[in-house]
């Protein structure tokens, strides 16, 4: 097993016990402090270590086109790269629905299915809690950061 895939291994792992601890201390606000100021910054900083080599790497393609992003994501260590910017994006999202569910009053029950789908198929989840937040407010058009 390359060290790539160790990473990969252990970046999931990490990412997995974040969504468990975040789903059963939701309520805490030690919680975010621990996931926001280590594991995220862990790995957006493990992010940026494998995208700099991806990009100075012999790797071809880049972000311009839908064709050269295919030959950037030939390279391993872009992919890695690429995966664990979804880990920290979607595990800030799950972050931002539970804090947000709370300031309203929505339940456990109700947002793990968000946190699920967030942890899986990212903008899913995420339009999955808005449809709950607007059922539970009322209001289709709301502030992302209101209290209510």
């Amino acid at each position: 097993m390359n060290s790539a895939e160790n990473v990969f291994l252990t970046v999931n792992s990490i990412a997995f016990f974040c969504w468990i601890f975040l789903f059963v201390f939701y309520e805490k606000t030690w919680i975010y402090k621990a996931l926001f100021s280590f594991v995220m910054v862990g790995l957006a900083l493990t992010y940026a270590f494998f995208i700099t080599q991806a990009l100075t790497g012999e790797s071809q393609g880049g972000f311009d086109t839908l064709g050269n992003l295919k030959l950037l994501f030939e390279d391993d260590l872009a992919v890695l790269a690429g995966w664990i910017h979804y880990l920290v994006f979607d595990l800030f999202v799950g972050m931002w629905i539970c804090r947000d569910s709370t300031k309203r009053n929505i339940g456990r029950w109700w947002i793990l299915p968000c946190l699920i789908f967030t942890f899986m198929m990212g903008p899913v989840g995420l339009l999955l809690y808005f449809i709950i937040r607007a059922s539970k407010s009322g209001k289709y058009l709301q502030d992302p950061f209101s209290a209510g």
